[in-house]
């Protein structure tokens, strides 16, 4: 059996477009003869996770989760690259999955260069990548899109409001959340118990999001992915500031409303799902906007062949992934 050790795992991170993405990336590997025997977890430092290095050695095949880590020079991103030039993982392939590629140095191109295997999860990072001279780079849409969901074919009711990454946004959408009377269920959770009781639950909702003001609205956590899924595709509409926040609504084939984010991510993905560029809009604007417009029949028609797409795009990635060794 294949050995290979895994960097940037999102698996511990309480996001369920993260968990989602580890969760399908793990077993894809699997299912292909490929046993992880090490992982490095997110915003860690892979060379200080005990065993990770002594597995790194006994590896035959390295993956990095790209995710949206690959963009600004970020140092997040310096430092899973720097994988690829240390000594335990010399004459090994390097995988980098699932990626964001934007706006970086071009010494991060020389070392993406000598990777066996890119494969960008945005068209954009894709052109990117290809114009940075990495001939080896394909398409695949993220990861959390591969695996088919059933989408309920009954009633649909009630407006979801997410969360963002910055604080700012989640503000504009907690006051958007109060003003349609809408159930505010974030992409992340906690673990603790304690926060599903009144008053930490009430007072978690105004600190995260900053409004002491008006009244709290519906406000849930779903407590894993299926939970979180299961949310959304029995929701009419969802509006939401996050990357994977939209690609549950795409899997749920629910009609939304999405914020940009510091990245092109959310912006280029409604555009490779053939979706309206209408449904991004502007943090600002939330507060004189409806509720998110149903889909029209060419955007579900295009909605549903990207789904179709990403399947077959990610069995075929692991497929290349295996054949590396």
């Amino acid at each position: 059996m294949t050995r290979a050790v895994l960097l940037n795992d999102t698996s511990a991170r309480y996001h369920h477009g993260c968990s989602r993405v580890s969760r399908l990336l793990k077993s894809g590997l699997t299912a292909r003869g490929i046993n992880i025997t090490a992982t490095a977890l997110a915003h860690t430092d892979w060379t200080r996770t005990p065993g990770f290095v002594d597995r790194l050695g006994q590896a035959d095949l390295i993956v990095i989760n790209g995710e949206g880590t690959f963009h600004s020079g970020s140092d997040k991103g310096q430092r899973l690259l720097d994988v690829v030039d240390h000594p335990a993982a010399r004459g090994k392939p390097v995988a980098i999955v699932n990626t964001i590629w934007q706006d970086n140095p071009p010494d991060w191109a020389e070392v993406i260069r000598r990777c066996a295997l890119v494969s960008a999860r945005d068209s954009a990072s894709h052109a990117n990548l290809v114009a940075a001279g990495v001939g080896q780079a394909i398409l695949v849409p993220d990861l959390s899109l591969s695996e088919r969901v059933q989408v309920p074919a009954g009633y649909r009711a009630g407006l979801v409001v997410g969360d963002s990454v910055r604080h700012s946004v989640r503000t504009h959408l907690a006051r958007y959340a109060q003003s349609q009377q809408a159930t505010y269920v974030p992409s992340k959770t906690l673990s603790s118990a304690i926060w599903r009781h009144w008053p930490a639950h009430q007072l978690l909702w105004r600190v995260y999001n900053g409004v002491y003001s008006g009244k709290v609205p519906a406000f849930t956590m779903a407590p894993d992915e299926a939970a979180y899924l299961h949310i959304l595709s029995n929701a009419a509409g969802h509006v939401t500031g996050r990357f994977h926040g939209l690609c549950y609504s795409l899997l749920a084939e629910l009609p939304f409303l999405a914020v940009g984010s510091v990245t092109s991510k959310v912006q280029v993905l409604v555009a490779d799902a053939g979706l309206n560029p209408a449904r991004v809009v502007p943090v600002e604007a939330l507060s004189s906007l409806p509720v998110p417009p149903p889909f029209d029949q060419t955007e579900l028609t295009n909605l549903r062949a990207y789904k179709a797409l990403a399947q077959d795009r990610a069995a075929d990635l692991f497929n290349r992934i295996a054949g590396l060794v």
